[in-house]
């Protein structure tokens, strides 16, 4: 995750929780950012913000850092068994065993989806992405 990224999630807190930032500093601020982008970084901006919303939406208080990584951890899993329901459709998997490893390395309390495989599902999900892309620019071509 990009550091400015990072300060569009600030920004959604301040918003939804004013009376816990109303006195911090700008040097607090900035140790906040520090630490929260230390802790984050690992995680893809669209599981972060998916997190930060389901907290916003479910939490009358800010939440502690250890709250807001248990909530990314559970999006991320989210997200990844998505991506890879998707590959397996696509016929990424060679065999239904691979599908089922991959799935139960993401199922584990911490997941341990190997280095490799989160290579594999981010170049995936790129790749789709500028096929849809080019696909929607062709249908809007044909309509022209």
């Amino acid at each position: 995750m990009e550091q400015s990224n990072l300060s569009k999630i600030f920004k959604a807190l301040k918003l939804a929780y004013p009376y816990y930032f109303k006195n911090l500093t700008e040097e607090d601020s900035t140790m906040f950012l520090q630490l929260y982008y230390s802790k984050l970084k690992k995680y893809r901006y669209e599981i972060i913000s998916k997190a930060i919303d389901n907290i916003i939406t479910n939490n009358d208080f800010m939440p502690s850092l250890a709250e807001v990584l248990k909530e990314c951890d559970k999006q991320s899993k989210a997200y990844y068994k998505n991506q890879l329901e998707k590959m397996y459709a696509y016929g990424y998997f060679k065999t239904d065993e691979e599908y089922g490893k991959a799935v139960m390395w993401l199922l584990e309390e911490r997941p341990i989806i190997p280095e490799w495989l989160k290579k594999d599902v981010d170049n995936f999900i790129e790749t789709n992405t500028i096929k849809q892309l080019k696909t929607e620019v062709n249908k809007k071509d044909e309509t022209i």
